[in-house]
């Protein structure tokens, strides 16, 4: 028995490597990375593909992959047919930081990721300077966002006053600003807007109104231009 393992195990290795199984998670068409980009970090592009699989090692794989900025992790392993399996779990920008001339995203995770020549993004654009803190805060509040119909569909963009906490919410419709004031409670700040385009939107020319504000208790204060 160890000897038939030995032996399967030498013709395993001596194998060709013709086959490639490559999986992008999460399963979308908003993709930092593809098959080819992967291929070129594993092979070189003068390299041909057709290896033996014995001059082929997982952990120096999953390294180079790891090590790619816009990949998450990554898992690489052979099936008993010599297939080389490649899943990526890719990172996923929430929102796109724009500092000066500094421009970069933030992940899911609170993290910066830099910006891709391959793909852009359509994320909301966020305007300032963010502490760690904030950035976590962004996290909660691009989520929240996201996960609710109406503001996914009027919130654009965010930008922070220079020199203050003030954060200020930019809509897709309507020539206002929201001011949301820090961050502090922003869920039941987004539960007052939420109201407030219910009851009056269809009722008001919005247009007429320079700026809703959140920032006090149990009230929206809507001031005309």
């Amino acid at each position: 028995m160890i000897f038939l393992f030995s032996f399967s195990k030498k013709i395993h290795k001596k194998r060709s490597l013709k086959k490639l199984n490559i999986i992008i998670h999460p399963l979308s068409n908003d993709r930092f990375i593809n098959e080819m980009i992967i291929k070129n970090i594993l092979f070189s592009r003068i390299e041909k593909i057709e290896k033996k699989i014995g001059q082929l090692c997982i952990l120096k794989m999953e390294k180079k992959l790891n090590n790619y900025p816009f990949i998450k992790k990554a898992e690489v392993f052979f099936s008993v047919d010599g297939t080389l399996n490649i899943k990526i779990v890719q990172k996923e920008p929430i929102l796109r930081i724009k500092n000066g001339n500094q421009e970069y995203y933030l992940t899911k995770e609170a993290e910066n990721l830099e910006l891709s020549s391959f793909y852009s993004s359509k994320v909301i654009l966020a305007k300032g300077f963010f502490s760690k803190k904030e950035k976590k805060y962004l996290v909660d509040l691009i989520n929240t966002i996201n996960s609710d119909e109406l503001l996914n569909h009027q919130i654009i963009s965010i930008k922070k006053k220079i020199g203050s906490n003030i954060f200020i919410l930019i809509p897709k419709i309507g020539n206002h600003h929201i001011i949301l004031g820090d961050l502090n409670n922003f869920k039941s700040k987004l539960k007052k807007l939420k109201a407030f385009y219910k009851q009056y939107i269809n009722k008001i020319d919005i247009n007429q109104y320079k700026s809703i504000d959140l920032q006090y208790n149990d009230q929206v204060v809507a001031k005309k231009r």
